[in-house]
């Protein structure tokens, strides 16, 4: 069995939102004016601020997961911070479980996430989360299909 999943940051609720408050929030500094501040005019600040809101909504439409599981094993990559794909084989999964809680309340929001308990969460535009423990670590999905990770994990285990 071949699974293939692939999910964008850009299908979530947070992208509309923060382009909603950018375009609100610059309508009202062009309206009202901005304040000025020593060494810069205000069309310059505003267009500074413009452009670092620019780059991180960049950022939030360029991050996406990429989930992939065959016979091999499982991998994964989220451009544009891990841009080749990270293979584990099945011999190292120790163990793939559904979690049942909301990515966004457990994992701490979407996008890349380090954990205090040194696990790495991938949580994007689902509520689905599953987590996978290998051998010396454990990171976290955010998943469309929990059903067809979890096959995928209970075939692999059935033909060992």
């Amino acid at each position: 069995m071949v699974y293939n999943e692939s999910q964008t940051l850009k299908d979530s609720w947070f992208v509309p939102v923060f382009f909603g408050i950018q375009l609100l929030a610059t309508a009202v500094a062009l309206v009202y004016g901005v304040v000025d501040v020593e060494g810069f005019t205000s069309t310059g600040l505003l267009g500074l601020v413009l452009f670092i809101s620019f780059l991180i909504g960049w950022l939030m439409v360029s991050m996406k997961l990429q989930i992939r599981l065959d016979a091999t094993g499982l991998s994964y990559k989220s451009p544009p911070f891990i841009n080749s794909w990270r293979k584990h084989k099945w011999e190292e999964v120790k163990h793939i479980q559904q979690i049942k809680r909301r990515s966004i309340l457990s994992g701490g929001g979407l996008g890349i996430r380090y954990d205090l308990k040194g696990e790495w969460k991938y949580l994007f535009s689902t509520c689905h989360v599953v987590r996978v423990s290998l051998k010396d670590s454990s990171f976290v999905w955010s998943t469309r299909n929990p059903k067809k990770i979890l096959e995928a994990w209970e075939e692999w285990g059935s033909e060992r």
